[in-house]
C-alpha cells in the first residue's frame, strides 16, 4: 500500500502546479536532504518542513502516504502515540509492531516532530535528520557506584532488574566488563544491547541529568522546569497561591499538545474512599503505630510529587500516628515528607478535610549499608495527637562485634497516658538464592539481647515495640526465642506486606510489628496492611509511569493511650541513654 494507497489524504506540498506535485515532489524533497545547506536554504526553511509529516498529529490516512504503510500499521502507530501521549524521538516510531528500524529508515526523510506551531526555530535542522533532541541530556549511570534507585533511570531497567544487578555486584564484586551485566539474572543478550549505551564504568562519562521524577519515555519534563515547579524553586506544582499555570507556558499549542508536554502530570492521581480515622477504639482514645519500608528513599525521590502524594496520603487515610521509616537514603528525605504534611502543596493533600496534625520527624545516623550507599532509619509522629518524642539514639556496638548489618534505632515516646519504646528494625535480606539466611538468622537470635539491653537501660519499662523490616516470615522457628520472651506478631503469616507493579497481591509477609506480653494488654485487637493507594501516575513504572512508592506496604497496629501498665521512666534525655549489646 504505502503512497499508492486509494485513501491516501496527500500533504501539504506547498507547490502550486499539480503536475509538478505528482511528478517532483519526493523527488524534490530527497534532494534537500542530500544536499542541505541552512546557509543556502534560508527562508525555504518552512516550506520544508511543510512537507514533512508530524508522527504526533498525523492521521491514520495521512501515515499511510508513508511507503511501506498499511492501515494497520498506521493505526497501531496512532495507538501507540495515543498511549506513551505523543512521540519525544523520532527513533520511538520503530518501536511499533510492523514498523522497526527498517522502515523507519525508509521514511524517517519523510517525516519529522514538530515542537512549535509552524516547525520553525532550532529543532528544525533535527528534524531533518530524523531526530528531535530533547531539552534534557540522556542520562549516563556509572553501573559500580549506582544504586538500585539510581539505575532505575536506564530505560529498560526496572526495580527488580536494577536489584538483582546491585545484589550480583554486591556479591561478584565491581564489575570489569559491561558486558558482564549478561550473568545477572533477568539480563539477555536483548536486554544488554538496549541498556548498554546507558551504561558506563568511567566516572567522568556517568551523568545525572534525569531526576527520579523524569523519565525519557514519557515527557523531557522534570521537576526542576519552569513548567513543572518543585519546592526548590518555591513554586508547588499545585500551589493554591500559584500564579504559575501550565496551561499559560503552553499557550501557542492546543490542549493535546499541553497534555503531551505535562506527560504523566495530566493524569490527576486518585485516592480510595475512605471514612476520616476518628483516633479512638471501644470509645477510647487509640493511636495507630505504624511501620514503612519506603525502599531507597533519597531527597531526590521524596521530590517526587508522586511519592509525596502517596505517603502522606496514606499517613493521613489511615489514621497513623507514628511511622517508624527504613530505608531512607540520605537525612533530608524524610523532611521533605513532613513539609509536605504540614504544609500542602498536592490537591490531594490540600483537600483533604479529615484530621491534619502536626508533624515532625527525627532521623537518625547511618545505621550501616544498603545496597551501593548508606541507610538511615527515622520516625515521623504527629503531636496534635498527643505524642511526644523523648529520647533517639541508634543501637550502640563494640567494635569487635556486629550483630546487625544496619543498627536498630530506638525511640522512647509519651502518647498522652501511655509511654513506650520504639524499635526500628530492618534485617538482612536472604539474598536471591537465599545465599544470606545464615547471618539473618544469626541477627533474629540477637534481638532478645536487643530487648534486654534496653530493658537495662531503661529500668521498669516493659512496653518495647518492635517494628520494620524482619525479611522473614514471623511463623519460621527462628522466631521462637522472641515468642519465648512473651512477644506476639501483631501481623499475622500469610497476610502479605510485599507489593510490586507485577504482583499487587503480594507473596511474602516480611514486615511486621512485635509486641511484649504487657504491651498486648493495651493493644486494641486492630492491625492491617495497607494496600490500596500506593501508587501514583506521577511515579516511573521501568519504562512508563504508574509505579509503586516501595516495594514494601505501611502495617500499622492500634494502642490504648490512656494508662501505662509499667513502672518506667522515659524522663530521661536522648544524650543519657546508651544502648550495648552484651554476650
Amino acid at each position: 500500500m504505502g503512497g499508492m494507497n486509494s485513501c491516501c489524504i496527500p500533504k501539504k506540498s506547498g507547490i502550486e502546479d499539480d503536475e509538478t506535485k505528482k511528478s517532483s515532489f519526493r523527488k524534490h524533497r530527497r534532494q534537500l536532504s542530500a544536499t542541505f545547506n541552512m546557509a543556502v536554504l534560508g527562508e525555504e526553511k518552512e516550506e520544508l518542513v511543510k512537507n514533512k509529516l508530524d508522527i504526533n498529529t498525523a492521521t491514520e490516512e495521512e501515515l499511510m502516504t508513508l511507503p511501506g504503510i498499511n492501515r494497520e500499521t498506521a493505526k497501531k502507530i496512532v495507538d501507540y502515540r495515543r498511549q506513551i501521549k505523543g512521540f519525544k524521538v523520532i527513533e520511538d516510531l520503530a518501536l511499533v509492531s510492523g514498523v522497526g528500524a527498517v522502515k523507519l529508515k525508509a521514511i524517517q526523510h519523510e517525516i519529522c516532530l514538530k515542537t512549535d506551531d509552524d516547525g520553525k526555530g532550532d529543532n528544525f535542522e533535527a528534524s531533518l535528520n530524523g531526530v528531535i533532541k530533547k531539552e534534557s541530556k540522556s542520562v549516563i549511570v556509572h553501573l559500580n557506584s549506582s544504586n538500585v534507585f539510581q539505575l532505575m533511570k536506564v530505560k529498560g531497567i526496572g526495580q527488580t532488574l536494577a536489584e538483582n544487578i546491585v545484589t550480583y555486584r554486591d556479591k561478584k564484586g565491581p564489575f570489569t566488563n559491561i558486558d558482564d551485566l549478561i550473568k545477572v539474572k533477568g539480563i539477555g543478550p536483548n536486554v544488554l544491547s538496549a541498556i548498554r549505551p546507558q551504561l558506563t564504568l568511567d566516572e567522568n562519562l556517568a551523568t545525572d541529568s534525569v531526576s527520579y521524577a523524569s523519565s525519557k519515555k514519557s515527557s523531557n519534563l522534570n521537576f526542576n522546569t519552569s513548567a513543572i515547579p518543585s519546592r526548590m524553586s518555591d513554586i508547588s506544582l499545585h500551589s493554591r497561591n500559584n500564579s504559575h499555570d501550565p496551561a499559560v507556558e503552553f499557550s501557542k499549542g492546543s490542549l493535546e499538545n499541553l497534555v503531551d508536554k505535562l506527560g504523566p502530570y495530566s493524569q490527576k492521581p486518585l485516592r480510595p474512599a475512605v471514612e476520616f480515622p476518628t483516633f479512638k477504639c471501644n470509645n477510647r482514645k487509640a493511636v495507630r503505630i505504624a511501620s514503612w519500608n519506603l525502599q531507597c528513599c533519597s531527597s531526590e525521590k521524596a521530590n517526587n510529587p508522586g511519592v509525596q502524594d502517596v505517603v502522606c496520603m496514606t499517613i493521613l487515610e489511615n489514621g497513623l500516628s507514628i511511622i517508624a521509616v527504613q530505608e531512607l537514603a540520605d537525612k533530608e528525605a524524610l523532611q521533605k515528607i513532613c513539609d509536605e504534611l504540614n504544609t500542602p502543596t498536592l490537591p490531594n493533600n490540600q483537600k483533604w478535610a479529615g484530621h491534619r496534625g502536626k508533624w515532625r520527624c527525627v532521623i537518625s545516623e547511618s545505621t550501616g549499608r544498603m545496597y551501593m550507599s548508606n541507610e538511615y532509619n527515622g520516625f515521623l509522629y504527629d503531636e496534635m495527637q498527643g505524642v511526644a518524642l523523648v529520647s533517639s539514639t541508634l543501637l550502640a556496638m563494640d567494635k569487635k562485634q556486629k550483630p546487625f548489618t544496619r543498627r536498630p534505632f530506638i525511640a522512647t515516646f509519651k502518647i498522652s497516658g501511655f509511654d513506650c519504646a520504639l524499635v526500628s528494625v530492618h534485617l538482612k535480606a536472604t539474598g536471591l538464592e537465599n545465599e544470606d539466611i545464615g547471618r539473618l538468622q544469626a541477627e533474629i537470635d540477637n534481638i532478645p539481647n536487643l530487648i534486654e539491653a534496653i530493658r537495662t537501660a531503661l529500668p521498669g519499662e516493659n512496653d518495647i515495640i518492635l517494628l520494620g523490616d524482619f525479611n522473614l516470615s514471623p511463623d519460621t522457628n527462628d522466631f521462637d526465642d522472641l515468642r519465648n520472651l512473651g512477644y506476639h506478631n501483631c501481623i499475622a503469616d500469610g497476610v502479605f506486606t510485599n507489593i510490586s507493579d507485577a504482583n499487587k497481591k503480594g507473596s511474602k509477609t516480611y514486615d511486621n510489628i512485635w509486641i511484649s506480653k504487657q504491651t498486648k494488654q493495651v493493644f486494641t485487637g486492630q492491625c492491617d496492611v495497607v494496600r490500596e493507594g500506593l501508587s501514583s501516575p506521577w511515579i516511573p513504572k521501568g519504562w512508563t509511569w504508574g509505579g509503586v512508592v516501595s516495594d514494601h506496604c505501611p502495617v500499622w497496629a492500634q494502642f490504648y493511650t490512656g494508662r501505662d501498665l509499667d513502672t518506667g521512666d522515659l524522663k530521661i534525655g536522648p544524650e543519657v541513654i546508651k544502648f550495648v549489646l552484651t554476650d
